[in-house]
């Protein structure tokens, strides 16, 4: 079962246990401009995800 990966109403999945950073790489999203959410907590690009979770990518939006 992979990790789903939900960014606004899409989802993505990525296979086996892969860190925060290797898989929005493979999504060909940046980590400076997507937070990651598991379970209402703020995950870094070092952390495991594993088969089976999902998560939430936030678009980091920024202005003047």
């Amino acid at each position: 079962m992979p990790v789903t990966l939900i960014l606004r109403k899409k989802e993505y999945t990525v296979e086996g246990t892969i860190t925060v950073k290797d898989a929005l790489k493979q999504l060909g999203l940046s980590p400076e401009s997507h937070l990651v959410v598991r379970d209402g907590v703020l995950l870094n690009e070092n952390d495991v995800l594993r088969n089976g979770e999902v998560v939430k990518l936030v678009a980091v939006i920024s202005g003047g």
